[in-house]
This record gives C-alpha cells, sequence and structure tokens, in this order.
C-alpha cells in the first residue's frame, strides 16, 4: 500500500491534479472549486494524500438544514425548522488506489467530523447526495438510509445517534 499521510485540510502543498476517481465532476471540484469554497467557508475538504502530497482522496463537508416537511420521519425531531445536518459535498478516492480501504477512510473521517460538531454545535445528521446507484450502495453499505424509498432516491442520510455504532464497526 502506498504510505500516506495522516488525514489533512486541502492546502497549497497538496497536489490536487494527481487525484483521477473516474468521476470528471469531483476531479473538477477539487481541482478549481474546493479551494474556493474553502476560502468562502461555504465547505471543508479533508484530503489523504501520499508522501508526496499528491491527493489520493478526498471528502467535502458543510453545513446545511433539511426543511422539515421534506424529511423522513426518521429524521424529524421536534419542530425545528429546517433540521441541522452536516452535508458531506462529495467523497472522491483515487482509482489507482482502490480496494485499499481509502473510501472506508474518509467515511470514518466523516462520521468523526459529525460527532464533533454535535457536541459543539448540534447536528442531527449526516446527509449525502449520492452521484449514482453505486455511490449510492457504497453509502448504504455503512447504514446510510434513503430519504424515501424507491431505487432513483439517492438522497441519503444517518442520524447522529447512529454514528457510535457504525464507528464501532468499522474500527472493529
Amino acid at each position: 500500500m502506498t504510505e500516506l499521510r495522516r488525514p489533512a485540510l486541502l492546502d497549497g502543498k497538496h497536489d490536487r491534479t494527481f487525484l483521477d476517481s473516474g468521476a470528471t465532476s469531483l476531479d473538477h471540484w477539487l481541482r478549481h472549486q474546493a479551494g474556493q469554497s474553502d476560502r468562502g467557508n461555504t465547505a471543508r475538504t479533508w484530503v489523504l494524500a501520499d508522501s508526496e502530497y499528491r491527493v489520493v482522496g478526498y471528502v467535502a463537508m458543510s453545513m446545511t438544514g433539511v426543511v422539515l416537511d421534506q424529511a423522513p420521519k426518521k429524521l424529524q425531531s421536534g419542530r425545528l425548522d429546517p433540521i441541522p445536518a452536516l452535508l458531506c459535498g462529495r467523497l472522491a478516492v483515487d482509482q489507482r488506489h482502490r480496494g485499499l480501504g481509502l473510501g472506508t477512510m474518509l467515511v470514518r473521517l466523516l462520521l468523526t467530523k459529525a460527532t464533533e460538531a454535535n457536541r459543539t454545535a448540534a447536528c442531527r445528521a449526516v446527509v449525502v447526495h449520492a452521484l449514482d446507484s453505486e455511490a449510492k450502495a457504497f453509502w448504504e453499505r455503512f447504514g446510510f438510509h434513503p430519504f424515501t424509498a424507491g431505487a432513483e432516491e439517492r438522497d441519503l442520510f444517518m442520524l447522529t445517534s447512529e454514528i457510535e455504532a457504525t464507528l464501532s464497526r468499522l474500527l472493529a
């Protein structure tokens, strides 16, 4: 396995051009928009990089709100509208590094950051919009639930109350 640095916030020393996730939109966002999103305080991008600072995976996250009347019953709690949540805007792993558990590492990082956000500012859930059916299946393996029933639904969530059990399973 390639020697990796600890997960870190994206900064100028990271080589964003190396990543080839197979999804043009995810690669383009990292190269051209991640820095702007960070400077604008609209998303933070955490990266996995090799010893030469080449990005081999990333997860972008920001705070969001889920409109109460559009939320699944399981997500609704009280009358708070919108419902506070952590949004996973993007997650990608370089194709040359697939099968090494990097996606799982990034999900673990995302869920850990969600528990930290919940302790600091209250966060009811982690929300994801899966890019396609393959990505949806990836998230469902970790216990994410679709907002509505149906094969076409790609909006998924996990309650913060479910994260501890998921993290325990991932660390086992």
